[in-house]
């Protein structure tokens, strides 16, 4: 079992309303690209896990005939929910609970989705199992995993802000044991039965505007960084995001305009 703290649901039902009003105009920018790779056929019936606040299942609600996502978070389904109601979109349906045990029968879906999800899961052999089991032969399946943050300065700048902060804080590295490492993630693709598997890389930026804005937004729509806060307490937080601003003011300006973000994104067919 992972000691991952966000292999849990409660940062994610912290960071819920405002991980859906600031990341969704970038992560629609992945999403997009998931689901080009799919090459979704008309009329299908397709799954989202880890569907968060339904950035890549609105996508595809308009080019499949039926959606299904699911996630452990309520917070994030509820977020959902009102999306869904606010286009008028019939062909969605939503279930909270563990991806890593779908709560849907063999071969149900012709394609399958994961945008920053199962990267997640404490278990990643199980949670691919679960996709393949409940696809359809030859069904497909297209997920994202974030790239090394070394590669993404999107990243790096959001780290450097927390070090500010808490300067103890580990510099991330890499890892040949997650999917961040492309290896790994193909192989463990193939170890649950996909084939025709490609792993590529995809860039794509993220509006800086002002420095208050750029850390306005990383805070309601970051976990760790929400986790930070509740641990902090809100008093001794205001103390402390004066430093992150700080060293944002100084570093913003240097980085002259949007930060990318890499990210793999994984395809294969069952």
């Amino acid at each position: 079992m992972s000691a991952n703290p966000l292999s849990a649901s409660e940062p994610w039902n912290l960071v819920a309303d405002g991980y859906a009003e600031t990341t969704m105009l970038v992560f629609e920018q992945f999403a997009d690209e998931a689901i080009a790779a799919s090459k979704l056929k008309p009329n299908s019936t397709v799954l989202d896990v880890a569907c968060g606040p339904g950035t890549l299942a609105l996508r595809l609600a308009h080019q499949a005939a039926q959606v299904h996502g699911i996630d452990f978070s309520e917070a994030m389904l509820a977020v959902f929910r009102n999306k869904i109601e606010q286009a008028g979109h019939r062909n969605i349906a939503l279930h909270c609970g563990d991806a890593q045990t779908l709560p849907y029968a063999d071969a149900s879906f012709d394609a399958a989705f994961s945008l920053f999800g199962l990267m997640f899961f404490p278990d990643r052999q199980q949670g691919f199992a679960e996709i393949y089991r409940t696809l359809k032969p030859g069904g497909s399946i297209a997920l994202t995993s974030w790239a090394p943050v070394d590669q993404s300065p999107a990243m790096q700048t959001m780290f450097g802000a927390l070090r500010a902060i808490k300067p103890d804080l580990p510099q991330p590295q890499r890892s040949v044991t997650t999917l961040e490492n492309p290896k790994r993630f193909k192989q463990e693709m193939e170890e649950a039965g996909f084939r025709n598997i490609e792993i590529r890389s995809v860039t794509k930026a993220f509006p800086v505007g002002s420095t208050g804005e750029f850390w306005d937004n990383m805070v309601k729509g970051s976990a760790p960084i929400q986790m930070m806060k509740k641990g902090l307490g809100e008093a001794l937080w205001r103390e402390k995001e004066k430093l992150a601003l700080a060293w944002l003011e100084e570093t913003l300006p240097a980085l002259n305009g949007p930060l990318t973000s890499d990210a793999w994104l994984g395809v294969g067919v069952k």
